[in-house]
């Protein structure tokens, strides 16, 4: 009898919350704006719980198209604004007679961006999936709290990706300062040209595919393991790799130790004019052509 009421009491709370949701009067959203490519030097995206994507385009303008839900027909969901030369994007989660619950994704912000370089690329992202692909900035700077974050085919001076919660992937690329912050989330790096890089993680793996030897890199996880394969043999490069696992392996080419320690490695590859840095506390290390 006790299990009979349960059942009931549930039945009635999930037909309630549909039928909150059906009288939200829930639609779908979609919208697309274009801007003169020439009149715009920046973009900035603030989206709560959207997915972003950022391609090239053969056309002339910078395109940006939504796709979605609506549930409040008297407020959209995305709002796009102009100031002069910035264009920003801002999608905040509707709060209705559903109180907040979501089903599946709510929607997409897609930007398209003609062969040209912008001064400043941000987008921040609290839930949703980031992904850029054949994008040109002087500056980009991403920021994602939970969701995934895949690059490719950037070209940008400084790159600044941070994360709290999330994977981050990034290949085929050139940024001549890489910075990758990512608190619980691992890194996967490949065939990346940088002259300055820094990835550094709290709770994750760092793995870089077809590294491309630059003027220095620092790596660096409290909790997880390290591993670097070069796409050529270093042709300069000092070497340090400091490890708590005491697991440490440094196999490149003419590589030189002067330290050999259960928990340290130090060594050259003729003059060591570039640097590699290397940190784990509690992670296995590998360092290989």
């Amino acid at each position: 009898m006790k299990k009979r009421i349960v059942n009931s009491i549930l039945l009635i709370a999930v037909s309630g919350l549909l039928s909150g949701c059906q009288q939200t009067g829930e639609k779908n959203f979609k919208e697309e704006t274009s801007f003169e490519a020439g009149g715009i030097e920046e973009i900035e995206i603030n989206s709560e719980s959207w997915d972003i994507e950022l391609q090239n385009t053969e056309s002339e303008n910078i395109i940006i198209a939504v796709d979605g839900k609506q549930k409040d027909k008297n407020n959209d969901p995305v709002i796009i604004n102009n100031e002069g030369k910035k264009v920003t994007v801002k999608q905040q989660d509707e709060k209705g007679i559903s109180g907040g619950f979501s089903f599946g994704k709510e929607g997409t912000i897609s930007i398209s961006i003609p062969k040209k370089k912008l001064a400043q690329i941000t987008l921040n992202n609290t839930y949703g999936d980031i992904k850029v692909m054949n994008t040109a900035a002087e500056n980009i700077i991403v920021s994602n709290d939970s969701g995934a974050g895949k690059i490719e085919g950037l070209s940008a001076e400084k790159g600044n990706f941070i994360s709290k919660d999330g994977e981050w992937s990034l290949e085929n690329s050139s940024v001549k300062e890489l910075t990758v912050t990512s608190a619980a989330g691992d890194n996967y790096i490949t065939n990346v040209l940088s002259s300055k890089g820094t990835i550094t993680s709290t709770d994750g793996e760092i793995v870089m595919k077809d590294t491309i030897e630059g003027e220095s890199l620092r790596t660096e996880t409290k909790s997880g393991d390290i591993t670097i394969s070069y796409k050529e043999t270093p042709t300069s490069l000092k070497v340090t790799a400091n490890s708590n696992s005491f697991d440490i392996t440094v196999d490149l080419n003419n590589f030189k130790k002067t330290v050999n320690a259960k928990n340290s490695i130090e060594g050259t590859v003729d003059e060591g004019l570039n640097k590699l840095d290397v940190v784990s506390k509690n992670g296995v290390i590998n360092i290989m052509k």
